[in-house]
């Protein structure tokens, strides 16, 4: 989620398009964009958080300004 909030906020756009609530059987995420941004989205915010799972270093913030020009493209 942190990955995604920097994406949206590098993208001008509102943080709070992302949500994450926890339910019986799962976390649901909801991502208030057209389903097209909505999936590079969090395919970039997913891949981001698998490599600071990892111990690297968190995207810079040129990799988020470029992921956001994606996005938003």
């Amino acid at each position: 989620m942190i990955q995604a909030r920097r994406l949206l906020d590098s993208a001008d756009l509102p943080i709070d398009l992302v949500t994450i609530r926890s339910t019986r059987e799962r976390p649901l995420v909801t991502i208030e964009l057209p389903p097209e941004p909505a999936n590079a989205l969090l395919e970039w915010a997913l891949e981001a958080a698998t490599r600071v799972l990892r111990g690297d270093p968190q995207p810079s913030n040129a990799e988020v300004y470029k992921a956001a020009r994606a996005v938003l493209s």
